[in-house]
């Protein structure tokens, strides 16, 4: 059962057997010359229309890898790397299934151990230590109520504290992005005041400036940082992110509550200090993924403004237009005065009486996706 041809049946099983889907094809996985899964295409031009649907599918996931396009033989394969599928396994359970039914069928002595259909059904298992097994054996019977609630508990830690999201996601005007959040410091007054950032990495400078643009596109300032010859950054930082509805600052409060509550003396300060930092409440507007910031003067109602360089703000308008006029319809003629630039162009400005005619009609609220 360990010959040579046992062992090559395994590794073909295996790789037939493990895989998921990813962006309309089949992944299949490997162990060979370490943890890599694949996809062939008869031709480049198919390889590559493929390698970018899936870089903008992991992007969704929050997962900033582009696949990467080789030719093998006469085919091209698009090829994810290990530390791309052990973060996609991390949010996708389909993965993770088909990493270990991988490591499973590919141990060396599985072969001893029956494989049962239905085994390869189900979630295949590492394998089991027969520590809880010999406790079960040697616990007296009838069992003690004490002795007991503490068998029932032993295999808890694992899952009683759920893993903190550690994300937030952002409503662009073309789609929705997800961001990595982290707990960090910025000098002022000369101490360091933690604050907390989202933050994406990208391995191409072009990528994380499309990204950036996009960002600045539907309102929100972010700054590229390079982090090395192959790692950028994309940073939005705090005051940026009060400018999410309440809703969406939940998940930055469960984030800074989680750090809190799992780190050090010195996290858990630095953490309370952010949380208390950070503004909560309505600080602007979201119309169709377009982020203004609210303005209040006296007694009157908020009006709505972003304020940056003049071919910036001009993208702004036009896309902020074309999403009122989808919304607005025939109505958007008579309000469309009431979206103007000042300035010489440099700040844009949403009149209240508009902003109070996009809040009277449910309808048109759910058409732009607004959240205040």
């Amino acid at each position: 059962m360990h010959s040579h041809k046992w062992l090559a049946f395994k590794r073909l099983a295996a790789e037939s057997l493990a895989g998921f889907q990813l962006a309309g094809r089949y992944v299949k996985l490997s162990l060979a010359r370490g943890l890599h899964g694949w996809v062939s295409f008869m031709t480049r031009e198919e390889a590559e229309r493929y390698a970018e649907t899936a870089r903008r599918e992991l992007e969704k996931l929050g997962i900033y890898a582009a696949p990467e396009v080789v030719a093998s033989g006469v085919y091209y394969q698009v090829v994810f790397d290990e530390k791309t599928l052990t973060r996609l396994a991390e949010v996708d359970a389909a993965v993770k299934l088909a990493i270990e039914r991988l490591e499973v069928l590919s141990a060396p002595r599985t072969a001893a151990k029956a494989i049962v259909a239905t085994r390869l059904d189900a979630k295949p298992e590492r394998p089991v230590k027969p520590k809880i097994e010999t406790k079960r054996e040697e616990l007296p019977r009838p069992v003690e109520p004490k002795a007991a609630a503490k068998h029932e508990e032993m295999p808890r830690p694992k899952t009683a504290t759920p893993k903190a999201v550690g994300r937030v996601v952002f409503q662009l005007v073309d789609g929705f992005v997800s961001m990595k959040l982290r707990l960090t410091y910025v000098m002022k007054g000369g101490r360091n005041i933690p604050t907390v950032n989202a933050v994406a990495w990208f391995s191409v400078l072009g990528d994380a400036e499309e990204y950036r643009r996009r960002l600045r596109l539907s309102g929100i300032n972010a700054s590229v940082l390079s982090r090395g010859k192959d790692s950028f950054e994309v940073v939005v930082p705090k005051d940026e992110l009060e400018k999410l509805t309440p809703e969406e600052k939940e998940a930055i409060k469960q984030y800074l509550e989680h750090v809190a509550q799992t780190g050090d003396e010195e996290k858990r300060k630095a953490t309370e200090e952010a949380l208390h930092r950070l503004h909560f409440g309505t600080k602007a507007v979201n119309i169709g993924g377009i982020r203004l910031g609210l303005v209040f003067k006296a007694d009157r109602p908020p009006r709505a403004e972003k304020y940056g360089d003049p071919q910036l703000i001009t993208e702004i308008k036009t896309a902020l237009e074309n999403k009122l006029r989808e919304a607005l319809g025939d109505e958007y003629e008579q309000w469309k005065d009431h979206i103007k630039t000042t300035e010489e162009r440099r700040r844009l400005i949403i009149t209240r009486h508009l902003l109070q005619r996009l809040t009277q009609n449910p309808n048109t609220a759910k058409k732009l996706n607004e959240k205040t």
